[in-house]
């Protein structure tokens, strides 16, 4: 991201006999330079001053405003993305598709939309919802099925920008390698802008938890220029003594909802229903309020999740979203056979009673379903888009229309010249492919 103001700077900590997270307290030997660009340390009284470095780059807006640009740092694939909206403005797609009258109204961009989403994330848009989908948009599309939402898109008014929100059952749905297509998409568009992304790391062993990271911050892991975020306890699980009464799972909130960065560390094996499981999430909420977020968090991930907080610099290992997608199935699996056998239980064992003699396949035949649906929390399409069985709009044949000055008729007819065009240039370019390499003489 470029620095407009070029302005850097650079704050010291504070003053330490030991460090809050028990390592070994800075010295004069072991203290390390202020940042790579030089510094100096000083000892006072016999203490030495711990030295941080927070400095940020800022760029100015186009009121003048000064934006804090997230500070990068630790390894890029150590934590991915699981959450993300961004806007573009329309003319994106007339400078897409070079054409600024075969996209008419908002329909003709929401296929235009629904074709780009498609080669990016592996899936459309759907339909239009029945709802205005808010954010002060006159309009709102829906990506996904009905039993796994991908996300949204709003259009309509707001200076004819297009925003578009990918939901985590989207981000996890959609083909590997979408983050670089998206950073290839927004970096070619017009006017575009992240206005939300939230960078996750996932614990699975214990190495991490809600009550770690309540301590963390009361020593400082997450204070950044000499500001103790707030911390807070949300769930009821906090209240209870009995590791057996924990339903939901613990999950603290470091932050403000407010402000342009919020943490939530929750147990997310338990809040999917495995009431013994220690995966932990770590998740950073970015939102576009006073900051502005590069297009490279994209690429790299895990280096503005390390730059967040003091504490984030230290998770290097590899993320896998992969590995979190399995557990989730798993989790998922699990916890409905068991609330299947709670459910039918009973009724299997009135059928055992009423039929003694039938076997345990002949009583499975007699509750085998007519149908092949699933239940939409294991539908497939949750986890792999290619499952979805659903026609994007742009798919959907063209509608020829009219209209009483004539527009659509004119527009249509524009189409069809343009598309007779385009295929005498492919059918000359072939031809001069074919026969370029051959003899002058034999032209």
């Amino acid at each position: 991201m470029e620095d407009k103001q070029g302005m850097t700077k650079a704050v010291a900590g504070v003053m330490t006999d030991a460090l809050a997270d028990g390592r070994k307290p800075a010295t004069a030997s072991n203290l390390p330079p202020l940042s790579n660009r030089g510094g100096t340390e000083t000892e006072t009284a016999g203490r030495v001053q711990e030295v941080f470095e927070c400095y940020e780059t800022y760029i100015t807006d186009g009121k003048g405003n000064l934006l804090g640009v997230p500070l990068r740092r630790g390894v890029s694939d150590s934590a991915f993305i699981d959450q993300i909206t961004f806007s573009i403005h329309e003319d994106t797609f007339f400078h897409v598709y070079g054409l600024s009258f075969d996209l008419f109204d908002d329909d003709d961009f929401i296929r235009a939309a629904s074709a780009k989403m498609e080669e990016i994330f592996g899936f459309g848009i759907i339909e239009k919802a029945k709802h205005s989908g808010g954010r002060f948009y006159e309009g709102c599309w829906l990506m996904g099925t009905d039993n796994a939402q991908y996300g949204r898109v709003h259009f309509g008014g707001q200076n004819n920008t297009m925003l578009f929100e990918l939901t985590a059952v989207g981000c996890n749905a959609a083909n590997i390698g979408w983050e670089s297509r998206l950073f290839d998409f927004l970096t070619n568009a017009i006017r575009p802008k992240i206005t939300r992304v939230d960078i996750a790391k996932d614990f699975f062993n214990g190495e991490y938890s809600p009550n770690q990271a309540r301590e963390d911050r009361n020593k400082g892991l997450f204070t950044c220029h000499h500001v103790k975020p707030k911390g807070e306890c949300l769930g009821s699980d906090w209240e209870e003594e009995d590791e057996a009464k924990m339903t939901r799972g613990k999950t603290y909130g470091i932050g403000s909802r407010e402000s342009s960065k919020y943490v939530r560390i929750y147990e997310k094996g338990k809040q999917l229903g495995d009431k013994t499981s220690i995966w932990t999430r770590f998740e950073i909420e970015f939102k576009a309020k006073d900051i502005v977020i590069p297009f490279e968090v994209l690429q790299t991930p895990g280096e503005y999740f390390g730059g967040a907080y003091p504490i984030c610099e230290r998770f290097t290992g590899n993320a896998n979203r992969i590995e979190a997608v399995k557990s989730k199935i798993m989790i998922d699996f699990d916890t409905y056979i068991e609330r299947l056998k709670k459910q039918i239980g009973r009724g299997i064992n009135a059928l055992k009673a009423v039929f003694p003699d039938k076997s345990k396949q002949e009583l499975f035949e007699v509750l085998e379903p007519k149908h092949d649906f699933l239940p939409k929390k294991l539908s497939f399409e949750n986890y792999d888009c290619s499952e979805a069985k659903a026609t994007p709009l742009h798919e959907i044949p063209f509608v020829q229309k009219f209209d009483e000055y004539g527009m659509w008729m004119d527009r249509y007819i524009q189409r069809k010249e343009l598309e007779e065009k385009r295929k005498e240039e492919r059918y000359l370019e072939k031809m001069y492919d074919q026969y370029a390499d051959l003899p002058v003489s034999w032209a």
